[in-house]
């Protein structure tokens, strides 16, 4: 096995510390599982050495060491290696507990309850500022080591190559920072320090003699190269976007849901290991002959990464909210006026939170534990939005800001929570409730000038019209549709909850006129995408999703109208 290089060393070396420092972070010395860990590190920087050559068990017992959250262990291996820059230690023992303890903290940063409320007590501006920072240095590092690690014999066409890959890299790196940037700034933090570690440690890997003998290996048989090699990774991609349509929309239940799962999770792991393997060729061990196979295999993490940007940030804005939820009120209050100033007084207006509240106060009606670990009810989570958007009008009274961006965003932020608090009224029964809301949603999207929202609140309306004998909702849909010059998508939608609101009061032919109105609108799922941007409205369903429940309700009202 190659012997370690410098560069591995000493990246190891600071991954180390950093396990070793966010150890000591949250380590309880009454517990007796620090002193453990201190101790076999102590034990392990003495000994190291003396023994022969570790086996490959060894490799094992020090993943799971490292799972279990040994980071002083680690660190100690690690710093061991300046002394004894030995490939088998480096290989089998120092790299192995360094990608047990990354696991182990992401984990408990991404889906663990502990780390977050830690991080939303102890709230840091300097610590958030820093790790900012490093997530700004990232994506440079493997341009710079493209430029430090020379290719013997290479021209110009393989420095280009190489280079191409540190933008598969990099770009990758501004993918997964992209979804933090929306979140509470105690999770932006925990979790820019969870995936950057994880980032710091893989580069260890592929720099390691692991990588190194992976590459000589790869060299030496050339197998898979050329279409077999890309036909593999066309595979590999194909499989996780399949696997990811399957649980995103909860098209997979019962047993066969744990099978998918677990053969997700082996995509996820064949993605990453494409990327590390792009990194171990392009950057750290150059062999002319793999330098294309090698960016070709990191294309899918890049382009999974960009296009997971959407869903990702909704999803970990979902533990926002159940965090925000569980806080007590005056840390609440304290993470609320942070979010208020990083998004609204000095960026763009960016009220997407809110949304996700609303969309988990409806979830979390059917199961208030549907953001797990976190227990979250129905009003706690509502309470929370209305304290977000609260927030947001104090600070706007206050500093008494002037800004139609900012004003058309709180305008948009209520219609949108008026929207899920009419689902949930509904839901509940409270049909004038619900009506109320749906109006609420009504006023505030005409407010802000979002047609399409306000379409989706003529909707809302239809749904609940029986509340009011009096409303006649196809008269008050026709009059907005005349007013307004809408776009396509709107209109359409609006039409057919015109026709689905007179199918419901029984009248048929009215009902029959709107649907082929409605139908004779087109509004594919791009037009759906181009309202929503106009609107500038976080909605809590993609353009898809919307054109879908828009399409079965023409259904639904034209088997309530054809003849039989």
């Amino acid at each position: 096995m190659p012997d370690p290089t410098l560069l591995s060393i000493v990246l190891a070396v600071l991954a180390g510390v950093l396990a070793a420092v966010k150890r000591l972070e949250r380590a309880d010395w009454v517990l007796p599982l620090p002193w453990v860990d201190l101790a076999l590190a102590v034990a392990f920087a003495v000994t190291a050495g003396a023994f022969d050559d570790p086996a490959w068990w060894v490799a094992a017992v020090a993943v799971a060491l490292g799972l279990f959250g040994f980071g002083f262990l680690a660190g100690a291996a690690a710093l061991t290696l300046v002394r004894l820059p030995d490939p088998e230690l480096m290989a089998m023992t120092v790299v192995p507990l360094l990608v047990g303890f990354a696991l182990h903290h992401f984990l408990r940063a991404a889906n663990g309850k502990q780390l977050p409320f830690e991080a939303a007590e102890r709230d840091s501006a300097r610590s958030d500022l820093r790790w900012s920072l490093a997530a700004k240095i990232a994506p440079v590092v493997p341009f710079a080591l493209v430029l430090g690690v020379p290719l013997p014999g290479g021209d110009l066409a393989d420095a280009a190559v190489r280079l191409l890959g540190a933008a598969v890299i990099a770009l990758y790196l501004v993918a997964v920072d992209r979804i933090r940037v929306a979140l509470l700034r105690p999770r932006r933090r925990i979790l820019r320090a969870a995936e950057l570690n994880n980032a710091l440690v893989a580069t260890v890997l592929a720099a390691s003699p692991i990588g190194a003998e992976a590459v000589a290996w790869w060299g030496r048989t050339l197998e898979p190269l050329g279409w077999e090699w890309y036909r593999l990774v066309a595979v590999v991609f194909s499989v996780f976007v399949v696997l990811a349509v399957l649980i995103g929309n909860n098209m997979v239940r019962g047993p066969l849901l744990f099978v998918v799962l677990a053969l997700g999770h082996l995509a996820r792991l064949a993605v990453a290991a494409g990327l590390v393997l792009t990194g171990a060729i392009a950057l750290l061990h150059p062999d002319r002959d793999l330098l294309v196979p090698a960016v070709i295999g990191g294309l899918p993490a890049l382009v999974i990464g960009w296009l997971s940007i959407g869903r990702g940030r909704v999803f970990r804005q979902l533990t926002d909210a159940a965090l925000l939820s569980t806080l007590t009120e005056s840390k609440r209050g304290a993470v609320i006026d942070t979010w208020v100033t990083e998004k609204v007084v000095v960026a763009a207006p960016d009220l997407s939170l809110p949304d996700a509240v609303g969309a988990l106060a409806l979830r979390s009606l059917a199961d208030e534990r549907a953001q797990p670990p976190w227990l979250v009810r129905t009003d706690e989570a509502i309470a929370v939005a209305d304290a977000l958007l609260d927030a947001v009008d104090r600070r706007v009274a206050l500093e008494r800001i002037t800004d139609d961006r900012i004003d058309r965003a709180r305008f948009a932020a209520r219609g949108d929570l008026a929207l899920w608090q009419a689902k949930i009224r509904g839901e509940r029964g409270d049909a004038v409730g619900a009506l109320a809301a749906a109006k609420d949603a009504l006023t505030a999207f005409d407010a802000a000038g979002a047609r399409f929202g306000t379409a989706l609140a003529w909707s809302a309306v239809a749904d609940h019209a029986e509340a009011d004998p009096d409303l006649d909702v196809v008269a008050e849909i026709d009059g907005w549709l005349a007013a307004h010059d809408l776009p396509a998508a709107a209109r359409r939608h609006a039409t057919g909850s015109a026709a689905r609101a007179a199918a419901d009061r029984g009248d048929l032919a009215t009902a029959r006129d709107r649907l082929h109105a409605a139908r004779r609108t087109p509004a594919p799922v791009a037009a759906f995408a181009a309202a929503m941007r106009a609107d500038r409205v976080h909605f809590g369903a993609t353009p898809r999703e919307l054109c879908g429940i828009m399409l079965l309700v023409e259904r639904q009202v034209l088997a309530v109208v054809t003849p039989r």
